[in-house]
């Protein structure tokens, strides 16, 4: 649990380096007509020396476009029109931590449901550093919601489902379950559950999974696993990861006033091409019996009512609403 910690905490404190890098394209149109000879040698001469000047500059250093990116993105969350009651972070330690981190900030109704954190030598550390402090913290930290799990329509029965959600619990409260207390109630639903029979977990065919969806931002947010094909792991197993990634993910990102990451997204060029591989994966896999519970970020439907209140208390496709379905880069979660 502590490695998988670091192992978020870095990704948090790096979102800067993975934000959108993209070349601006710049057209000139022309208007149709005549155009006087030294005006256009003059147009011409003044295009030739712009050119040079742009070829002469010097290269900005590693990671400066990520972090003009991230902060555009950040600008743009400030200045957005945002629905009644809709607002970021004000908390001016976690923006000084959002500024020192590059961080996106989270929209949100403030609600009770929302994951907070309110250690005050926490947040110092992580204002100040724009990382978390090291030291042991033994005191409350902050506020998270329970869980309210809400079985799928079919095949979510058992004993198997029941450890499976048992252990989804266990993951989520984690070691934070003496450093946070509970606070309102986060509201998901079990999308995937196989669990094979013992004697199939020998033989390559075949997997169990286990993912959950919830709404977050007006978006449904579904976070899958499976084991491999023939594999060992069992869905307690996954349903226990999953619950741990989703647990330290909110109280640490969410909890800060930080968009979290499966929300905030890589490049459009890296999420193709991971998608693409997963996408091939998967192909492969669903001849051996497994199903697709790839991460995924879907546009939320009149289905998916049984979701809400989400915890960040905004209403479906009430912000940036999507039209397609955006696989989750399973590298960040």
């Amino acid at each position: 649990m502590k490695r998988l910690a670091m192992g978020l905490l870095v990704g948090l404190m790096t979102m800067g380096a993975m934000a959108q890098e993209s070349a601006s394209d710049v057209s000139t149109t022309t208007q149709a007509g005549p155009v006087a000879t030294d005006a256009a040698a003059s147009d011409a001469a003044a295009i030739a020396a712009e050119q040079d000047r742009l070829a002469n500059m010097p290269a900005q250093p590693a990671g400066t476009a990520a972090a003009s990116a991230q902060a555009a993105a950040a600008g743009a969350a400030e200045n957005m029109q945002l629905p009644a009651g809709v607002t970021t972070e004000k908390n001016p330690l976690k923006v000084a931590f959002m500024q020192k981190s590059s961080s996106v900030p989270a929209y949100f109704r403030p609600n009770q449901n929302m994951p907070e954190i309110v250690n005050e030598d926490i947040l110092r550390g992580m204002s100040e550093n724009g990382k978390a402090t090291g030291r042991n913290v033994s005191q409350l930290i902050g506020y998270m919601p329970k869980l309210k799990v809400i079985p799928c329509p079919v095949d979510c029965s058992g004993s198997d489902y029941d450890r499976a959600v048992a252990a989804f619990i266990h993951g989520y409260e984690g070691e934070w379950r003496n450093n946070f207390q509970h606070r309102g109630e986060m509201i998901v639903q079990v999308r995937w559950f196989h669990a094979r029979p013992w004697y199939q977990r020998s033989l390559p065919y075949g997997t169990d999974s286990f993912g959950v969806e919830f709404m977050l931002e007006g978006k449904v947010v579904s976070l899958g696993k499976k084991s491999i094909v023939g594999g060992k792991v069992t869905a307690d197993e996954l349903a226990e990861n999953i619950g741990a990634k989703l647990g330290f993910e909110l109280a640490y990102t969410l909890g800060m006033g930080v968009k979290p990451t499966y929300i905030n997204q890589p490049d459009s060029t890296t999420n193709a091409v991971v998608g693409a591989v997963h996408a091939t994966a998967t192909a492969v896999d669903s001849l051996l019996g497994a199903d697709d519970v790839r991460p995924r970020v879907e546009p939320a439907t009149q289905a998916n009512s049984n979701l809400l209140p989400a915890i960040d208390g905004i209403q479906p496709n009430e912000i940036a609403p999507m039209t397609g379905t955006r696989f989750i880069n399973t590298i960040l979660f």
